[in-house]
């Protein structure tokens, strides 16, 4: 055989080689099946998307990688995929509606079939109150529906939000802490009866709930029922709802009724709120004037100075250190 001939049968015979070699690492016997439940009920999941994807861990360059294969489970929640080469293959699992599962699996010459579980991705309403609350329910639209009045609560459209907050509780009266808000946006709207009946159907169910007590008391001063504040001052001693300017403003109420021990409470919440307002500061200074307590209205009135001099109170407290003995 001439020499010349003999090179070009080698050369055919080398890529005959090199072509088997790159299918035989491409293509295989590997089989992938299993089936898909639903991890709560135990029943198959139909129409879940399969990925599976050989991973390529050969160098060598003549290696062809094997695109990725795709299926759907069936009515029985089964798949099964072949063709695929032995070793190591992700399989990603994923239905709108549950939570994707990635499985690493090695493909040998025999493979079990894959059991796998899918989780529902539970809505607001399903993680606030638990599945099983929502059952037979559209916990989706019930989700969009307390949102759509969360929105409407948060951009000051109040009786879109009462409206919203109703009707969820029709369907779910579990849901008590939404008469908070729904007090809230009455009271927003200037609606205080209302707000006091929203807020007492929630203490009802709820009774030592302080932010409550605290709801009440403030609805109650807005109202310029001063007594009815004072009875509620539980509520507001906490400090859980209460702003600095609540506390001052019972302060003031009280002050300006000749209750002196009762406003000097008030003023003392008020600056513990937030220690560097000059406001109560002074006024307690006034309290101890008016209690002859001389060094106490002094150390008041130094601090008011050294907090704010330039306001108001600042410009008061310097004169009256000025002639004060």
């Amino acid at each position: 055989m001439k020499l010349s001939r003999l090179f070009r049968l080698l050369s055919v015979l080398a890529l005959l080689t090199a072509l088997t070699t790159a299918d035989a690492y491409a293509q295989g016997p590997g089989r992938v099946r299993g089936r898909v439940r639903n991890a709560d009920t135990g029943e198959p999941i139909a129409d879940v998307t399969v990925v599976a994807q050989q991973v390529n861990t050969s160098v060598r360059a003549d290696v062809r990688e094997r695109p990725p294969v795709e299926i759907q489970t069936g009515a029985d929640g089964r798949f099964s995929m072949l063709g695929f080469a032995l070793g190591p293959h992700n399989v990603t699992l994923t239905k709108e509606g549950y939570q994707p599962v990635v499985l690493d699996i090695t493909i040998q010459g025999t493979f079990e079939p894959i059991e796998v579980d899918l989780y529902k991705v539970l809505t607001v309403l399903e993680q606030l109150l638990g599945a099983g609350a929502l059952e037979g329910l559209d916990a989706i639209q019930l989700t969009a529906n307390l949102e759509a009045a969360d929105a409407a609560f948060n951009s000051g459209d109040y009786r879109t939000a009462i409206a919203g907050y109703g009707t969820l509780l029709e369907v779910l009266p579990q849901m008590t802490d939404l008469y908070r808000l729904i007090g809230s946006a009455h009271r927003a709207l200037g609606k205080h009866e209302e707000a006091l009946v929203a807020y007492q159907t929630l203490l009802e169910s709820d009774p030592e709930n302080k932010d409550i007590q605290a709801e009440i008391a403030t609805t109650r001063l807005a109202m310029g029922n001063v007594e009815a504040a004072f009875a509620s001052n539980t509520g507001l001693s906490t400090g859980l709802s209460a702003s600095r300017e609540d506390f001052y403003n019972l302060g003031e109420l009280a002050f300006a009724s000749g209750d002196i021990d009762r406003a000097q409470g008030w003023y003392e919440k008020a600056s513990s709120v937030d220690p560097s307002w000059v406001k109560p500061l002074f006024k307690l200074a006034l309290v101890a004037l008016n209690k002859g307590d001389m060094e106490l209205a002094k150390q008041h009135f130094r601090e008011v100075v050294e907090l704010d001099p330039a306001s108001e109170e600042g410009a008061q407290a310097k004169a009256t250190l000025v002639v004060l003995p």
